[in-house]
């Protein structure tokens, strides 16, 4: 069954396989359009069956199209979910690529908030079911798939890391922050703002999270990192 974790705004555009969907090279757009379905398939059926339930079968009934076309561009159910784990990471980072596209001035200007924003999107991807489904995947196949689950650390994780670390030496050399590792405080920052949450949508992945809770929990985060950071 699909999550029941509570909704989140952080779910907007899709970066990395293209604005909008996967658009693999040198295929016109109907083509686009037969791997974007295949794409959301797979998603919807992770999410509901999970990896070793979901055959390609059962995703060209829901998506339409060929196994040839499956084939050629994403190799075999393996390749499909390593295409819907990027294209999902690429859309969790999109709105944090944003933010800091805006400069370490306007970030600055409201820190307090736009930490919260930043720890709330953090957290917030954690409640959505195709996150979890991912993560879940490669718990229980990562040994046998360890190319893949290396790929989600360098696709999802390591850049969540590398941005915020980014962000926090712009801020530090802004006089804003009072931090000398900016990597480490970027661990530090991610670590306080999910908790304990990672475990228990691991465990009870269909277990409600109320978004006010997350907030505050969020906001509290927040306020303890800068108590020990801001200049």
């Amino acid at each position: 069954m699909p999550d029941k974790g509570a909704s989140t705004p952080f779910q907007g555009g899709i970066a990395g396989f293209g604005t909008g969907g996967f658009d693999p090279p040198g295929c016109g757009p109907r083509g686009q359009a037969r791997c974007r379905a295949l794409l959301d398939a797979a998603a919807t059926l992770f999410v509901e069956k999970g990896f070793a339930l979901t055959s390609l079968s059962d995703i060209l009934r829901q998506a339409g199209g060929s196994r040839t076309t499956l084939y050629e561009h994403f190799g075999d159910k393996e390749g499909l979910f390593r295409a819907v784990m990027e294209r999902h990471c690429d859309r969790v980072l999109e709105e944090m690529s944003a933010m800091r596209t805006a400069g370490p001035v306007a970030l600055a200007e409201e820190l307090e908030e736009n930490l919260f924003r930043v720890g709330l999107h953090i957290a917030g991807t954690l409640t959505m079911p195709e996150t979890t489904a991912i993560l879940r995947i490669l718990v229980s196949e990562g040994g046998r798939i360890p190319d893949i689950a290396r790929a989600f650390f360098q696709v999802g994780p390591e850049k969540t890391i590398g941005w915020l670390a980014d962000c926090f030496r712009d801020l530090a050399e802004a006089g804003r922050l009072r931090i000398d590792d900016p990597e480490g405080a970027a661990h530090a920052f991610i670590g306080m703002v999910v908790g304990d949450l990672l475990t228990k949508r691991l465990i009870l992945p269909n277990e409600p999270i109320s978004m006010e809770e997350l907030e505050r929990y969020v906001r509290q985060s927040v306020r303890l990192f800068l108590a020990g950071a801001q200049a």
